[in-house]
């Protein structure tokens, strides 16, 4: 039987179109893990130890694997249900990894490097599969993905594993529901069911593909419109499932974790909280074409609040509007429109940050972006395209304009070199903060989180009291500017006097201490701090008011007990030190300080034989 003609082209193109993707997959790899290298030399930065090292759940390794399922995000940091998130497969991850290799950042920023190229790769996929093979699209795309320095917030911060994650499955979940579209196999449909759900457990943000999924399968990839229907209904199902599961952990709880320091919109009035929220939507675009400068925090006051007045605001508002009005009419006119696609997936992933339709944790952060980039990056790969070259396979031979070629080149080696510039930053919370700090001068926090790292320095040993000094002269020094930026800031306020405390400058800290508390009745860091500067000026019952205060704020806090236990003991109620020391034992019964707190007490009761057991 003779072939048609053009059948030998056909099935000797295939074989070349999956050398390629292999290739372009592996090259890929390479280059997602040489800009993220330099990360395997940084330690722990801001909140890795929330998630990893003082997380007393994760710190028990796999034994508490059982207790991640079925409590909230970070109940082995704060001891409270105080949170309303739920992601414990990035945390069974951080439990099993402190099993094998103990607190050793090097292996967490190894598998956030892996879990990046995993992404990367899976949009790579994801990308050709929707655009029928077009894979230099794909490829210039999860190029521009792979090298864009607005994901050092992410790769480069163990904490950001959530995100990695979360991001990995979606894409994993669009990959295996295409298949099923194509080859209407079961085992396709469930696996891509499973994906989303296994992304959804690890971050909420995922739920915004309720609108992207419909989107690809109704729009794009509709050949069959039964089985677009089952991926949709499976989709509804699994976020179902999750929202159901996620109700029951965290028992009905709506914690209202925004603070004004962090999300200062909180207290906006809705015209300027709604005109704020736009500027910073147009802020998140400059990044992404011009990414720097790099922060990584945006609290009060690093951005004005605005109202309508403001030019910035109404430019990104009619930027946003026209990016809608154009997505909307291509996606309508033009059959499986990629412009419309890259566009309606930019906003409808940035839209669950836009503090829009409901308020989210901060104002502005560089890691809600990581979703919303691919589609900016498919855009930019379609505009290379049309710009540079000629239809067809990844091939040289195809350039139409060597300038473009020239530019999209230079844009690469730029954004590399930003990337690993930046992840020198996250060295440490030392580096990055004041790193950050010269580009954001008016910050709040990260003048605080300066101030409390330069802190931690301070010695209790009396032979290092010069050294304490000057230390301490630098850390108030931070606190002081965060104070005059937001003079209600209560935390501020507590480390200022626990470092007048350590000072042995009693009286300023108790004003400082007060100051907290005045503020915030519940800051348990001022009570214990007042607490401590009682007892040192033996004002014991002052001190027991406040060490008990302390306690009922923060019930975990052994050295709490342990000094409550020594001003009873001081002021000779000893049965009543002996309740507290024993109370230190219930919660750690190797505490040595409350078994000496115990023998002393019983020593000064004159019950020596009491005292020898301790």
């Amino acid at each position: 039987m003779k072939l048609p003609a053009n059948t030998g082209r056909l099935n000797m193109a295939k074989p070349k179109d999956r050398f390629s993707l292999r290739y372009l997959a592996i090259l890929l790899a390479i280059i997602s893990f040489l800009v993220y290298a330099n990360t395997l030399q940084n330690g722990y930065v801001m909140d890795d130890a929330t998630v990893i090292t003082r997380n007393t759940i994760v710190t028990k390794g796999v034994a508490g694997i059982p207790e991640l399922l079925v409590t909230s995000r970070l109940k082995g940091f704060a001891l409270t249900d105080n949170e309303e998130s739920y992601r414990p497969i990035p945390l069974i991850m951080y439990a099993i990894e402190y099993q094998v290799f103990g607190a050793n950042a090097t292996e967490g920023h190894l598998f956030n490097i892996v879990s990046f190229i995993c992404c990367v790769l899976s949009l790579f996929f994801f990308l050709n599969k929707l655009l029928n093979d077009k894979i230099r699209i794909a490829f210039i795309a999860s190029l521009l993905f792979a090298i864009h320095p607005i994901h050092t917030e992410v790769v480069a911060n163990i904490k950001s594993r959530d995100e990695l994650l979360c991001f990995l499955f979606a894409f994993l979940s669009l990959i295996m529901f295409i298949d099923y579209t194509r080859l209407g196999k079961l085992p396709k449909l469930l696996m891509g069911a499973l994906m989303l759900f296994l992304s959804l457990l690890s971050k909420e943000t995922s739920i915004a593909f309720l609108l992207i999924i419909p989107l690809v399968f109704f729009f794009y990839i509709n050949d069959n419109r039964r089985r677009s229907i089952h991926i949709i209904t499976a989709a509804l199902a699994v976020t179902i499932c999750f929202l159901a599961i996620r109700g029951l952990v965290l028992n009905g709880h709506h914690a209202n974790n925004i603070v004004f320091l962090s999300n200062p919109l909180i207290t906006a009035g809705l015209t300027s909280r709604v005109a704020t929220a736009i500027m910073v939507l147009g802020m998140y675009l400059k990044l992404l074409f011009i990414p720097y400068p790099l922060v990584c925090d945006y609290s009060y006051n690093s951005i004005p609040i605005v109202d309508f007045e403001n030019i910035f605001a109404l430019a990104s508002l009619a930027l946003y509007l026209s990016l809608a009005v154009v997505s909307i009419y291509r996606l309508i006119k033009i059959r499986k429109d990629p412009w419309a696609f890259g566009i309606l997936f930019f906003l409808g992933t940035i839209a669950l940050f836009s503090n829009i339709p409901f308020l989210v944790y901060s104002e502005m952060a560089e890691r809600f972006l990581f979703f919303a980039s691919a589609g900016f990056c498919l855009l930019i790969a379609l505009a290379f395209e049309r710009w540079a070259a000629k239809p067809g396979v990844l091939d040289l031979s195809t350039i139409k304009n060597k300038t473009a070629y020239a530019t999209i080149t230079g844009v690469c080696i730029i954004f590399s070199v930003l990337t690993v510039m930046r992840n020198s930053d996250w060295k440490d919370n030392y580096t990055l903060f004041t790193s950050d700090l010269k580009k954001s001068a008016n910050d709040c926090e990260l003048y605080f989180y300066v101030a409390t790292e330069i802190s931690q320095n301070i010695s209790s040993e009396e032979s290092n009291a010069v050294n304490n000094a000057e230390t301490g002269r630098q850390s108030l020094y931070y606190l002081d500017k965060a104070i005059a930026i937001y003079p209600d800031f209560d935390a501020a306020h507590a480390e200022t006097g626990r470092i007048y405390n350590y000072l042995y400058m009693f009286d300023s800290g108790i004003i400082h201490d007060k100051e907290a508390l005045a503020i915030n009745p519940i800051n348990s860091i001022a009570s214990y701090d007042l607490a401590m500067a009682d007892y040192f000026l033996k004002q014991y019952t002052e001190a027991i008011a406040f060490f008990k205060k302390t306690i009922s704020l923060q019930p975990g806090f052994e050295l709490a007990y342990i000094n409550l236990g020594r001003c009873y003991s001081n002021i000779k109620q000893y049965d009543s030190a002996i309740i507290y020391f024993n109370k230190v034992l219930d919660i750690d019964p190797g505490f040595e300080l409350a078994k000496q707190g115990i023998e002393i007490a019983n020593l000064l009761k004159s019950k020596e034989d009491s005292a020898s057991k301790h």
